[in-house]
């Protein structure tokens, strides 16, 4: 077959998997309720029928269909060769250079915030910004309107962590966007890095919140047949390779990435800080089988010693892609429950970042805060971000003091207004009030860069063609593809740990239970601690992370609510691959371990 037929035929073959990405996956409906019991005979009956489905599957799908047009796309320019690659690679930070104990009477906490947004100048202009996470083509030209008619608005919001101990600064960035790959952070990084090296900043993360309503980020949906197009025929030299990123959001992001990092490091101040976390199992679901889900919310809240301005963090998994619900193909964009949280907590006197949590497949539950009204999809967006405010806000007090911040802030959930209707009930009815812990002021972080082998084809063709931004290295002796991604480890005094992970990692993987069968590893909670908590989406975008035992690119799990198959087909297009979760928990087992 000559060069010219084979290039002909892998854009075909991509354009129509392309197209299939906006798609939505089938999932089961995550409705748990009462395990019914079955014998442990059928269980494992069911679940090899469901294990010999998903193998013929993957190998059908992925180690042949997709395959063979991935080794149709040549490695172009932008794929490296494993002998060129350094240690360190790229612009990486290690973290600290030793971990201490904590000593309270000793330091205090140094905290600063910064944020700024992430529209580009010339957003609203024709065909120019794509959004991310549906049929490719589909351009935004403005945002969703807030509950106050004003529009609302995509944003990069930092904090900076300095214990006083002299080893240096962390700073967490969080954007309002889909993902971002390992690649692009370290262009943040570059743009940062000698300010940060002036300023004694020992490690630069960059995560995102998972918005499924931002501009794209990952280049997936930004016009991927031209691109395709244009990166394979740079072979004759008529063309340059280019990303599927948009060139002038991704220098947006970066420029406004740089920007609140230095505002945040100009505003830090002496203060305390404090830890709470509360169960908002009645908010948060994982939608497919076995329904794992870390269903917490981690708060940590600084309070300045002048007297200013305070920071709240806030973390939990959950995907916010509520506003497209009702319409998928609608382009207007949105940071989803994120912005309305932050809109509360402004009000509230309060600056505001939103890290994800251990986002999995799960989703928000909002039949609390909507209350029985009968409501517009953004409406209940709007709603549940409120509640998880007051929930995240009011964690640690009385129902007195909950009433009262009600009232300060406007009453957002309109509790005057509907008390009297049938199935209404305030936020802070029978809401749980849980003991808070001051944090120490000692930090301790250490990252390390991770490969992963990029055995899922899809990921290998995205790549491949330019329009992802993730790194892809070849290693030609064994003929496989690799990328570089970083996996992270951070103490915040005695009380709080934290995993930093490249993905979207299933929940099992933390909190354990039947879906870690036959795995080969505990879970990170059996092996680190209960305590331990897990930020996704990292320093990259690695897409789905999902035991390998039950690893699947389109097959189906066991379901325990309803004793029959359920399909599971997250991980065709949002995967590296198998063995991607079984490498992760391994290289934790390191990394921890080379600093405990």
């Amino acid at each position: 077959m000559n060069k010219t037929l084979k290039k002909s035929i892998a854009v075909i073959l991509c354009f129509a998997m392309l197209f299939s990405l906006g798609l939505p996956a089938l999932a089961g409906s995550g409705e748990t309720g009462e395990e019914p019991e079955f014998s442990q005979e059928y269980v494992e009956k069911m679940e090899k029928k469901a294990r010999t489905i998903s193998d013929i599957l993957q190998f059908l799908v992925n180690d042949v269909l997709l395959k063979f047009i991935s080794k149709l796309i040549p490695n172009l320019s932008f794929v490296l060769n494993d002998g060129d690659i350094g240690e360190p690679y790229g612009t990486f930070y290690k973290g600290s250079e030793s971990f201490i104990d904590t000593d309270s009477d000793k330091y205090v906490w140094k905290v600063g915030y910064g944020s700024r947004s992430i529209l580009p100048d010339d957003f609203g202009a024709c065909f120019k910004y794509a959004r991310g996470s549906y049929a490719p083509w589909g351009y935004a030209r403005k945002m969703y309107k807030d509950d106050d008619g004003n529009s609302e608005d995509l944003k990069v919001r930092t904090i900076i962590l300095d214990d006083n101990t002299g080893r240096g600064s962390a700073v967490f960035c969080s954007v309002d966007c889909i993902g971002i790959s390992n690649a692009d952070v370290m262009k943040i990084r570059e743009a940062v890095d000698a300010y940060a090296k002036e300023k004694n900043i020992i490690a630069v993360n960059v995560s995102a919140i998972h918005t499924h309503m931002s501009i794209d980020s990952q280049g997936v949906w930004n016009a991927p047949l031209l691109t395709s197009m244009n990166n394979l025929l740079s072979v004759t030299k008529l063309t340059t390779v280019k990303s599927g990123v948009s060139e002038d959001f991704l220098k947006t992001i970066i420029e406004r990435t740089k920007q609140s990092i230095e505002d945040a490091y100009s505003d830090m101040k002496d203060g305390t800080l404090d830890y709470a976390k509360t169960d908002i199992e009645d908010y948060v679901h994982g939608r497919t089988a076995p329904y794992a889900c870390d269903t917490d919310m981690y708060r940590l809240l600084f309070t300045p010693l002048d007297g200013s301005k305070g920071t709240v963090v806030a973390s939990f998994g959950c995907h916010p892609e509520a506003t497209s619900y009702d319409n998928e193909l609608k382009t207007d964009l949105s940071a989803d429950f994120v912005y309305y949280m932050e809109k509360l907590i402004n009000k509230a006197g309060k600056n505001f970042i939103f890290i994800q949590g251990n986002v999995g497949v799960n989703s928000a539950v909002m039949e609390n805060s909507n209350d029985g009204l009968k409501l517009e999809q953004h409406d209940k967006v709007i709603r549940y971000g409120y509640e998880m405010a007051y929930i995240c806000l009011t964690m640690t007090d009385d129902e007195q003091t909950r009433k009262e911040l009600n009232s300060e802030t406007g009453d957002m959930l309109g509790v005057e207004k509907y008390s009297g209707n049938e199935d209404y009930t305030p936020w802070y009815d029978g809401l749980e009030t849980v003991e808070g812990k001051r944090v120490e002021a000692a930090m301790n972080v250490r990252m390390k860069q991770v490969r992963f082998e990029v055995e899922n084809s899809t990921a290998q063709i995205l790549i491949k063609l330019g329009l992802a931004d993730n790194t892809l290295i070849y290693n030609k002796s064994e003929k496989k593809y690799y990328t570089i991604s970083e996996i992270g480890y951070m103490e915040l005094g005695s009380c709080v740990r934290i995993l930093m992970c490249p993905g979207e990692t299933y929940s099992e993987i933390l909190v354990g239970g039947s879906g870690l069968k036959n795995f080969g590893y505990k879970s990170l909670r059996e092996l680190f601690g209960e305590d331990v908590i897990l930020f996704d989406l990292m320093n990259d975008a690695a897409g789905y992370i999902c035991p390998d035992s039950t690893y699947s690119v389109v097959g189906y799990k066991f379901d325990p609510n309803t004793g029959k198959l359920a399909d599971d087909s997250w991980c065709l297009t949002v995967s590296m691959g198998k063995a991607t979760a079984s490498t992760l928990v391994s290289e934790y087992i390191d990394l921890v371990g080379s600093v405990r």
